[in-house]
């Protein structure tokens, strides 16, 4: 079973737009595994320059997680709040 589910269109837009403003650059990686965990869709966000990960963001079925490469996964009810959250420091 899947942990997390695959996003809304609208969503990936919003998340791309974002990337785009924050000269970040966004991968979707589709039907991806980590542990013992399953993924229908996974969002990595990478700084554009440097090629390293800031967050993968995937989506539960309680919510919007976003787990940056150091430090706590966060829990946020929507693709917008999530992002409204981030702030990409420069490289």
């Amino acid at each position: 079973m899947s942990t997390g589910l695959s996003f809304e269109v609208a969503d990936l837009m919003l998340a791309q737009a974002w990337a785009d403003f924050h000269e970040l650059r966004m991968e979707i990686e589709l039907d991806c595994a980590a542990g013992l965990d399953e993924y229908e869709e996974m969002v990595g966000l990478f700084a554009r320059h440097t090629g390293f990960r800031r967050w993968m963001v995937w989506r539960s079925c309680d919510g919007i997680v976003v787990q940056p490469m150091v430090g706590r996964a966060m829990l946020f009810d929507s693709v917008a709040e999530a992002l409204e959250d981030l702030i990409p420091l420069r490289d």
